[in-house]
């Protein structure tokens, strides 16, 4: 062994030294893909405080960095077709019953681990355009999806979250259809949901284009 080492030796320090090399770049993909775990945002759309139409609806930031809160955007399918909205504002509260004129919206500035109640699920019933809808009688779909910026992206970030609406005896319930909230990671979803809220600020705007844009997302 030690003779073949001898007479190789040029090519055992090659080997040695390609191992090496490979052994780094494995350790420096491990590190970087961390560190990019790490300041990948995260949202949450959370139901608290029951199951039910009272239950609280709560918007956290997991990421590591702060974000802003810049819009929440109900879509509510019934059988008369979809509607989208934005619930991210107070509107059933009065100006004068407030101390401050911030407690109006839930728009504003999340620290990591921060989160804001945007109110019950009553309220954002109400706030959305179909506020009629009578889930008693007939089911209905929520789609809430919470859009944010941040300071290392580019590009907003956004979280989806869909809940089933449905009557159970004298009360209606509030139902998750997944464990946590869908994060809209594609750079092409994200461009949509953008497209969505450029249209929702546009006196032109239909509901049929707004939620053209965030089908499938």
């Amino acid at each position: 062994m030690l003779e073949f080492v001898r007479q190789n030796s040029e090519l055992v320090q090659i080997g040695a030294s390609l191992t090496t090399t490979f052994v780094w770049l494995v350790y420096l993909h491990v590190l970087l893909r961390g560190f990019r775990e790490q300041r990948r945002s995260s949202m949450l759309i959370n139901r608290g405080g029951g199951d039910d139409l009272d239950a609280r609806c709560l918007i956290s930031n997991m990421g590591a960095q702060p974000a802003y809160l810049l819009d929440v955007l109900a879509c509510i399918e019934t059988e008369e077709g979809p509607s989208v909205s934005s619930v991210v504002d107070r509107r059933e509260l009065r100006r004068e019953e407030l101390e401050r004129p911030t407690e109006m919206t839930g728009q504003g500035p999340l620290p990591s681990g921060g989160y804001v109640d945007i109110g019950s699920f009553r309220d954002i019933v109400d706030r959305s355009a179909c506020g009629n809808i009578d889930p008693e009688t007939s089911p209905a779909t929520l789609k809430l999806i919470s859009v944010a910026a941040t300071n290392q992206a580019s590009h907003i970030v956004a979280a989806v979250r869909e809940f089933d609406l449905a009557g159970e005896g004298d009360r209606v319930a509030v139902y998750p259809r997944t464990l946590e909230a869908r994060q809209v990671r594609s750079r092409l979803a994200r461009r949509r949901v953008r497209r969505a809220l450029e249209q929702m600020q546009s006196r032109s705007a239909e509901q049929d284009s707004v939620a053209a844009y965030l089908q499938g997302i």
